[in-house]
């Protein structure tokens, strides 16, 4: 027994030659020239980062990379590695933004 085809739940519409034209454009064809398409407004890009941000961010990077910085830094602060490589891991993932040289909390 062979069953028909299934049709889709909603019903189509058929397709009008404006709506052909959204289509190619890579618009949504069924949204009506009126409706508001927020995710196609300009200007909407990746929020820029502020450059101290991005130097810390550097920064940790370079730390990570470089076992002896690490190695520096955690004889520098009495300190062990890993509570280093954790600290610069958050300082690389932005969680740790205020601390100053020493380690410490920035009022």
């Amino acid at each position: 027994m062979s069953a028909p085809c299934a049709s889709p739940s909603t019903p189509r519409r058929d397709m009008t030659p404006s709506m052909r034209d959204r289509q190619a454009r890579g618009k949504d064809p069924y949204r009506e020239e009126g409706e508001g398409q927020e995710s196609m407004v300009l200007g909407r890009g990746i929020p820029a980062e502020p450059f101290e941000d991005r130097e810390r961010r550097s920064f940790a990077l370079a730390v990570l990379d470089c076992p002896e910085q690490l190695m520096m830094f955690a004889q520098s602060r009495d300190d062990s590695i890993p509570s280093q490589r954790l600290r610069f891991t958050a300082m690389l993932c932005g969680f740790d933004k205020h601390t100053d040289a020493k380690g410490k909390r920035a009022a």
